[in-house]
């Protein structure tokens, strides 16, 4: 893992230079450029996610991610282990599933801004397609109240994936999401679940499971 201990030992010299480029916006396309070229020296398929903090207190938090790929679990791993005490910053492996979803249970929370569009996360609404059993794959229909303005755009299955990915964690969205079909949100909306109710629904699939293997007849 030396081309690991290479790039901690790259981010931990421009810290500062880092820093200066996210709340000041100093040569922000370039530090980017460096930093995302040292990554792909380890993985080109492994990518960041910087979060800012939730209190002056806190540091901000640098997140590897190789959108659940099981291959990349030893790297993105190491990127946290290896990992040096920094003064501005910390690290995360893996996107983990979401943790206060209050504001979204309740409307509150702003709309996730894309390159040319928003979505509102509490208003994404979905529904059970399908469910494999012994794989434990789930298909699910997904619907946006804008969705046919929103299909010209190709990276909106893309930004929706990512979406997802950050309510279940990264890991659970590779185990279990086979398949996400976008759909417009219809008038009526008999049946359908919010988007901050997939986590609960993958695990009350497993208890199912768990319910038909162990049933006595």
């Amino acid at each position: 893992m030396k081309k690991i201990t290479t790039f901690w030992n790259y981010f931990q010299k421009n810290e500062q230079e880092i820093l200066n480029a996210i709340l000041l916006g100093i040569n922000t396309d370039e530090v980017f450029s460096q930093l995302t070229k040292k990554l792909d020296y380890v993985s080109k398929r492994i990518s960041f996610v910087i979060k800012t903090p939730l209190t002056i207190n806190d540091k901000f938090l640098i997140i590897f991610t190789g959108g659940g790929y099981r291959k990349l679990f030893p790297k993105i791993i190491a990127f946290e282990e290896q990992a040096p005490t920094l003064k501005h910053f910390t690290s995360q492996a893996f996107i983990k599933p979401l943790q206060n979803n209050t504001k979204y249970i309740n409307g509150t929370d702003e709309p996730c801004s894309c390159k040319n569009y928003e979505i509102k996360i509490s208003e994404i609404q979905i529904a059970l397609l399908d469910y494999n059993i012994a794989t434990k794959h789930i298909k699910i229909n997904l619907y946006l109240p804008e969705y046919n303005e929103l299909k010209q755009y190709e990276d909106l299955k893309s930004n929706i994936d990512w979406i997802v990915m950050q309510i279940v964690g990264e890991i659970a969205f590779r185990k279990h999401i086979k398949q996400i079909q976008l759909n417009q949100l219809p008038l009526e909306q008999i049946g359908l679940l919010s988007l901050m109710e997939l986590p609960d629904f993958i695990e009350y699939l497993y208890k199912i499971n768990s319910w038909k293997k162990t049933r006595q007849l």
